[in-house]
């Protein structure tokens, strides 16, 4: 086989596996993908990856070249899996100094130290953790969140550092469950950073402390990006007619209704379904209120044949706000009046002032259901439910790589900081 044929070969790997990378991106948020599908994902993209590992230096240089040239996500995380994997400080100082400087290829970087096997990374978290820069301490900080590494003592005292990273450091404080950091995480509920005050709210709520944090998550609820994160959280730990009352006082304001939309569905209450069905007809609502339909009964728009074509008419640039929901572009528009026909006959099934999940009161058993068997936006939610019910362990990353491969003899597959 001649050089140009091989160099080709391993360039279609690289930008093979750059592109799976953002189907992967996208597809951990879509309504219609399960576990499954991101398994197979995840083995196409090892496989590239594994044809760039194989190259060695070849591969490295294309990986590089591709990074160099185009400075996109998915050419990131290539090259950065690339870069940790060789344990070079050249490679690595190289990737990270490009990447700190975009939000987006950032996270590349964070989504490459989760797909690494962990006896490659352990030193490079250890001293990203321990780097004098700030920027290196907060990809350490979003690698140990990936992996739901916990920092241990550096933990702590990251919770007195700068901003970002403080803000950084209490997020991550709730994600592993450090409930023994409580009295530190509630005293930045008074943070003069709203960011870190937000944090510092999100993982009291999850570490069991609520009162006063759920205020503080309630008054962000319409703050970009994090409000909705918030939201999740208090409506799912509020006491449930509170919760109830707190999202049906917001109607009225067109500016909130995509937040009810959403809302309603986490809050899982029936008493919303008269107001999601007549939210169907509007098209910048019809199918993030047709999901929370689903997600209160159970019912399939989809499965059923309870859905329409697109709407000629939808200008679909704006059909769809951008905003800090769920992306709803995958999600099917529904038939109003088959919706309405099957709530008529199916509706004395449920009651009121109860909490449903998929058409099943929500209990423990439902939700570990649908944490191992549903689609992975449902598998996001019933983690955080899970979450809330045991305040000492660990919220789940639902879309976490499944690291198949085995490590070499004598290395450990976790983590010690």
């Amino acid at each position: 086989m001649s050089r140009r044929v091989i160099e080709h070969i391993v360039e279609q790997h690289a930008e093979d596996a750059a592109f799976l990378w953002l189907q992967r991106d996208r597809a951990a948020d879509a309504p219609d993908q399960y576990l499954k599908n991101l398994s197979r994902l995840d083995d196409r993209l090892e496989a590239h990856i594994d044809g760039l590992r194989v190259s060695d230096e070849w591969g490295w240089q294309v990986a590089e070249r591709a990074f160099d040239q185009y400075k996109e996500p998915g050419e990131t995380f290539v090259a950065a899996v690339l870069a940790f994997e060789s344990l070079s400080e050249n490679r690595i100082g190289y990737v990270l100094n490009l990447a700190e400087a975009s939000p987006d290829l950032f996270r590349a970087t964070v989504s490459a130290l989760g797909w690494v096997e962990p006896y490659r990374i352990q030193e490079w978290v250890r001293s990203l953790l321990g780097d004098p820069r700030p920027i290196r301490r907060l990809l350490g900080l979003a690698a140990c969140s990936v992996r739901r590494i916990d920092p241990a003592m550096r933990l702590s005292e990251l919770l007195n550092d700068t901003p970002a990273v403080r803000a950084r450091a209490l997020r991550l404080a709730g994600e592993v469950g450090r409930v023994d950091l409580l009295s530190d995480i509630k005293a930045a509920l008074n943070d003069p950073h709203e960011t870190c005050r937000f944090w510092a709210a999100w993982s009291c709520v999850l570490l069991g402390d609520r009162h006063e944090a759920l205020e503080i998550l309630q008054r962000h609820a319409s703050v970009d990006g994090i409000g909705w994160k918030g939201v999740q959280l208090l409506l799912r730990a509020a006491e449930h007619q509170s919760a109830v009352q707190w999202l049906l006082s917001l109607r009225g304001d067109r500016s909130k209704e995509r937040l009810i939309a959403a809302g309603s569905g986490i809050l899982g209450d029936p008493i919303f379904v008269p107001w999601l069905t007549t939210r169907m007809r509007d098209p910048k609502l019809a199918r993030l209120a047709g999901e929370s339909f689903e997600t209160i009964t159970g019912m399939s728009i989809e499965r059923e044949g309870m859905h329409i074509k697109s709407p000629a008419d939808v200008d679909f640039e704006n059909a769809a706000p951008a905003d800090y929901f769920a992306r709803e572009e995958d999600l099917v528009w529904p038939d109003v009046r088959k919706i309405r026909e099957w709530w008529r006959r199916n509706q004395t099934d449920f009651s009121q002032g109860r909490r449903y999940l998929q058409g099943k009161p929500l209990e423990a058993a439902s939700l570990a259901e649908i944490f191992a068997n549903g689609t992975l936006r449902q598998r996001r939610c019933a983690a955080l439910d899970l979450a809330l019910s045991a305040p000492d362990a660990p919220l789940a990353n639902s879309s976490a790589r499944s690291l198949k491969r085995l490590a070499p003899a004598g290395s450990d597959s976790t983590v010690v900081l």
